[in-house]
């Protein structure tokens, strides 16, 4: 039981545990005061009936609740003004839970994906069947400088408002014609494109890459050293009796944002194919 009817700042603040200078700031914006001041001395304290009111405030605080929000709250307080409070914040923090829940769903994509590609043998084909992906793209011009591919991921971006919202690994790529890479033009690239998977909804006019069937490899090192690959590629499918029916995709999944080093850079070839 409470011998102590007053207490001060620094009383006050140990039993709450929250800093002396949180209370002195919360005096000062008018948000939270002392109830008493002593006539003779000028010092003033807190009172037992002020603690609820503290309590309030700091899950407020803790609801991510504005400074200036909770001022007025503390000015106009009433049941239903509680209720209003609580209700906006509950929706922000389901908006924030869906946000964090999808960074969290990116992580788990990445560090998958980055697994199969650091640990997989290099130039080893799978043939495997890849789902829908939804796609926003730009024409690539011949012999495309990488400042100038970088201004295509930037366009993309700009044009998709993808600019604040960080992608996952193997979201960028580009596109090679049949008729080029069959030819060995490995690097007339046709299409830059971002997977907008997760954001389609929210994008006008994207494009989409159907599911299929892929004959797949990892290529490391250099974009412009990916001749190899694509021969192991057609090799593959030649012995397997498959046929290539499309545009080769390149899904860049360690690149310059990982690494300085060109020759550590991986990604994955998928041509589409179908059995003869």
């Amino acid at each position: 039981m409470f011998t102590n009817t007053k207490f001060t700042i620094g009383e006050m603040a140990r039993m709450h545990r929250i800093p002396e200078s949180t209370l002195r700031y919360y005096d000062e914006k008018g948000i939270f005061h002392p109830s008493i001041v002593d006539p003779k001395t000028q010092y003033r304290y807190y009172t037992v009936d002020q603690f609820f009111m503290l309590d309030m405030i700091k899950f407020l605080r803790h609801l991510g609740i504005s400074l200036k929000q909770i001022k007025q709250y503390m000015d106009e307080r009433s049941p239903a003004k509680t209720l209003d409070i609580l209700t906006q914040q509950k929706k922000l923090m389901e908006q924030k839970q869906q946000e964090i829940e999808l960074m969290i769903a990116k992580m788990d994509h990445n560090i998958r994906v980055m697994n199969q590609a650091m640990t997989g043998t290099k130039n080893t084909v799978e043939f495997k069947r890849i789902p829908k992906r939804m796609i926003t793209s730009v024409a690539v011009e011949a012999d495309a400088t990488d400042e100038m591919m970088e201004y295509y991921i930037h366009s993309l971006q700009n044009n998709a408002h993808l600019h604040d919202m960080s992608l996952f690994v193997g979201a960028i790529g580009v596109t090679v014609s049949k008729e080029d890479f069959l030819q060995g033009n490995y690097r007339a690239y046709k299409y830059l494109y971002i997977n907008v998977n997760p954001m389609s909804s929210l994008i006008e006019n994207h494009q989409v890459i159907e599911e299929g069937l892929f004959a797949c490899a990892y290529h490391h090192g250099r974009y412009e050293q990916t001749k190899e690959t694509y021969e192991i590629l057609l090799l593959e499918i030649e012995a397997h009796n498959y046929e290539v029916i499309g545009d080769s995709i390149e899904a860049g999944i360690v690149d310059l944002s990982m690494t300085s080093n060109p020759e550590a850079y991986i990604s994955e070839i998928q041509i589409p194919v179908r059995k003869r």
